[in-house]
This record gives structure tokens, C-alpha cells and sequence, in this order.
């Protein structure tokens, strides 16, 4: 059992150190969230760096890597790490505004939940919660002299063997290339 906590750390290490080098140069980003999962339901937090790259002047391909983390009140914890990639279509395609953002990707995690049997009985060993995810976000993007905001609902979906649905509110700065009309 701990081999396999070990194990599933080293190679979840690579992932988050990427993300905490990236924290270190970057600005914060949050999330409150709520995590529904079979047996476990529990409000968490998170933090996540987005990228955004423009494709148009109203739309942008981002690159997001997070960490979430969920701790209930039998002192089971759920940690998700989403790595994403997605497209921002502002709605007034003015490059602001509403906006919907599609993602995909796949999420690494851990967790101490146990793995019950149909009959309630434990069966040993805890809850996969990696797979593949996919996910929806809904919000508004404005611009403080030439910093981008934003303000978003996101749900994403995880497909793993122990899926995981996450409904979150957001607030994030993406960090990006300057559009050409910056240059």
C-alpha cells in the first residue's frame, strides 16, 4: 500500500513541480469547488495556470494544468491534477465579454478513499481517480489596462475507473501571447 503511494507520487512529482515553477514567475489563480464522486461529495479548492494563445482577435486556444484538492469530514482526501487544452470563443467576438470555453484533457490524482463493494464491504486498496476529462466553462472575460480576467463557471467530467464530476467558480488572469496589433 505505501509502494503504491510511492509509486503514484513519483510520477505525479514531474507534473507538479512544473506547475509550482510556473506559480513562482506567474500570478495567482483560484477556484472553489465542489467534487460529486459515487460516495464522496466535499467543496475544496484549487489553483490552476491558464495560457491563452490568440487565434483571432476574439478567440484564443489555451493550455491549462491545475491542482485540486477535497478533504471530507472522515478525513478521506481526493487531489486532482487536470491538464487541459481547450478554445475560448468570446460570444460579442470582440475579444472580451462572454464566453464559452470547451476543454479536454486527462487528470492525474490520488486519493484515500476506500473501495467498497456493492454490499457496502471494503474491498481493499483505494479509488483510481486518474482518466481522461473533458469539461465545460462559462464566463466573462475583461480587460484592466492590458491584463485579461476572468470570471467563470467551469464543470468538468473525469472518466476514470472512480469518475469524478467538479463544479467550480473561478477566478483566473491568463497568461499569453500579446495579440499582433500589441506589437
Amino acid at each position: 500500500m505505501i509502494q503504491n503511494k510511492t509509486m503514484l507520487l513519483k510520477k505525479q512529482l514531474p507534473v507538479l513541480l512544473l506547475l509550482l515553477c510556473c506559480a513562482h514567475v506567474g500570478k495567482a489563480q483560484i477556484e472553489v469547488d465542489y467534487v460529486n464522486a459515487k460516495n464522496f461529495h466535499e467543496i475544496g479548492f484549487g489553483a490552476f495556470l491558464n495560457f491563452a494563445f490568440p487565434v483571432s482577435e476574439a478567440d484564443y486556444v489555451i493550455v491549462e494544468g491545475g491542482v485540486q484538492y477535497f478533504k471530507n469530514s472522515y478525513d478521506e482526501e481526493l487531489g486532482l491534477i487536470p491538464v487541459l487544452l481547450g478554445y475560448r470563443y468570446t460570444l460579442d467576438r470582440t475579444g472580451s465579454g462572454l464566453y464559452v470555453e470547451p476543454v479536454a484533457g486527462y487528470t492525474f490524482g490520488s486519493s484515500t478513499i476506500g473501495k467498497y463493494d456493492e454490499n457496502g464491504g471494503w474491498e481493499g486498496g483505494y479509488e483510481s481517480v486518474a482518466g481522461p476529462s473533458a469539461g465545460l466553462g462559462v464566463g466573462y472575460l475583461l480587460t484592466i489596462g492590458r491584463v485579461p480576467f476572468a470570471l467563470a463557471l467551469r464543470f468538468e467530467h473525469n472518466f476514470g475507473d472512480y469518475g469524478t464530476n467538479v463544479f467550480g467558480f473561478r477566478i483566473s488572469h491568463s497568461f499569453g501571447t500579446r495579440k499582433k496589433d500589441d506589437d
